[in-house]
């Protein structure tokens, strides 16, 4: 009797170190999270940034951290700086710089390629487009035709509503809607109307 017991005892010690030295495979797709106790955290795109279309010679990193620049399927737009002008109505008017390269295999300008567009008050209302009181070679550059590659800067100007509230500039692709648009505050409270380059002629 006692042998018999020492044979049951023997068998149960048995099967539990078996069950305590074997691990449960992990189903397939799931994440290991033996070390951290968590699953390993997706790569975090960061705001305000452009993610570009794959191989797309534009989208360099230091383009997409620059929260001035937007790369677009066919181009990319940086906005390099604003001032206040007088436009051809003596009124002020909001000039914004830009720099356009086009992306696409085509001749393209910044007029056909994008599109920009200005908000201001509260509610915000849409400023009109505005021409500038004398000639302005950047303003004239929104619709020189580019060829594939090559890169100009333009400005286009807006007819402001207020010269202290803050605008809403907003340039939309004209290609493809879905495109994430390059947006901007540009704060112009306290900023004096800029005179025009002596070299500049009065529009007619």
């Amino acid at each position: 009797m006692k042998k018999l017991g020492a044979m049951l005892a023997t068998c149960l010690l048995s099967l539990t170190l078996t069950a305590c030295g074997t691990t449960p495979a992990t189903p397939a797709g799931s994440a290991d999270t033996s070390d951290t106790g968590s699953a390993p955290a997706e790569p975090v795109i960061p705001s305000g940034s452009a993610v570009p279309s794959p191989g797309s010679a534009s989208g360099s990193s230091s383009a997409q951290e620059d929260p001035n620049t937007r790369v677009y399927r066919d181009c990319s737009v940086t906005i390099l700086g604003y001032s206040i002008r007088e436009d051809r109505d003596g009124e002020p008017a909001l000039r914004v710089e830009c720099q356009f390269r086009n992306d696409s295999k085509s001749s393209a300008s910044f007029s056909t390629t994008v599109i920009p567009n200005a908000y201001q008050g509260d509610p915000q209302e849409a400023l009109a487009y505005a021409t500038p009181a004398e000639t302005d070679p950047e303003y004239s550059a929104l619709l020189t035709l580019l060829d594939p590659g090559e890169s100009i800067v333009c400005a286009g100007y807006f007819k402001l509503s207020s010269t202290d509230l803050p605008v809403e500039l907003e340039i939309k692709d004209l290609r493809d809607s879905s495109a994430d648009a390059l947006c901007r505050t540009l704060d112009i409270a306290g900023m004096p109307m800029e005179d025009y380059p002596e070299t500049n002629v009065k529009s007619k």
